[in-house]
Formats: structure tokens, sequence, C-alpha cells
């Protein structure tokens, strides 16, 4: 009688391994929220068997030097995302995904320059925020591996500062990432 209790219960841990996924991913972006590149963390959570939820946080980092006041400027971008995953089973491997996210864009460093071209001491510190709309296709195996995502971002939403940089015409523009 115990020898069947333990067959059948090591059945069920032998199943359970079975169907297990992983949750966690860590990739490089090319392109996406941050234009160039970024290194991110995403965590999947099952909502039913054909949804998931799918946060994400990101963080990119280069450095800029300005040509008109000759300054080094450093760029830090992160992106925060939260994305529904929608694939046809609890074991597919092709989802479609849709989510809307905030990147914050930060620009520190170098100096300020008065209205005839002179340095002052101050340092620059602006920081950007755009709302993104993202649509597209991502290919995850339930138990790891490679994971790869393509799609389009559509920007919805920015602040001022990056209005005056990057001008109004970014909602009518469409970037992807892979």
């Amino acid at each position: 009688m115990k020898r069947k209790i333990l067959y059948v219960l090591s059945l069920g841990f032998i199943t359970l391994h079975c169907v297990a996924q992983k949750y966690n991913a860590v990739y490089i972006e090319a392109g996406g929220n941050t234009l160039i590149y970024s290194v991110n963390y995403d965590r999947i959570i099952p909502i039913s068997p054909q949804f998931r939820l799918a946060p994400r946080v990101g963080f990119s980092y280069f450095p800029y030097t300005s040509k008109n006041n000759n300054r080094d400027y450093t760029n830090i971008r992160i992106p925060l995302e939260l994305n529904l995953l929608w694939g046809k089973t609890q074991t597919s491997q092709n989802f479609i995904e849709a989510g809307f996210g905030l990147s914050l864009i930060g620009l520190i460093g170098g100096y300020k320059t008065d209205s005839q071209g002179n340095i002052t001491s101050e340092i620059v510190n602006k920081n950007a925020k755009i709302g993104v709309i993202r649509l597209g296709y991502r290919y995850q195996k339930p138990k790891g591996g490679l994971m790869f995502r393509a799609g389009a971002l559509i920007p919805v939403s920015q602040d001022e500062y990056s209005g005056q940089k990057m001008g109004d015409d970014i909602f009518y523009r469409i970037y992807g990432g892979l």
C-alpha cells in the first residue's frame, strides 16, 4: 500500500516538473524604447492558460559629447513596461505581445552655456518621459533558452523636454526593436 501511494505521489511530482516554466528573462534589446540598446529583466506571471503578464524593467547607458559646447554628458535611459502575452495553450512558445510603458531618460553632466556661448559652472540635469504602446511578436520556450521578440513601439505621450529635443513629430514615428 505504501509503495502505491509513493508511486502516485512521484508521478504527480514528475508531472509538475514537466509543466514547470521559466518565468524570468534577462535579455538585450536593440532599438526599442531606448532607441539604441538596453539590458532588461522581465518576469512572466501566468493569469490563465492563454494569457500572461510580463512586467519589464531595463537600463541603458551611453556617454554623449555635445558638438555645440564640446562637453561630455551621461545619458541614462530606463524603460518600464507592462505587457500582456497571448499564446494558444499553456505550453505555447509563440505569443502576441501588447502593452504600455514609460521610458525615463536622464541627461546628466556637462555645463550650461549662456547666450554668448560662455560656459557656466552649473551642471545640466534634464529628465524626459515618453509613454509608449508596444505591439509585437514574442518567441519564448516554456522551459527557458532563447527568447526573441520583435515589434513596434508607438509613442503616445511626451513631456515638454522630450518635445523640445525630439520634436512633436515623435507622435508620427513608429520605431521597432529586436
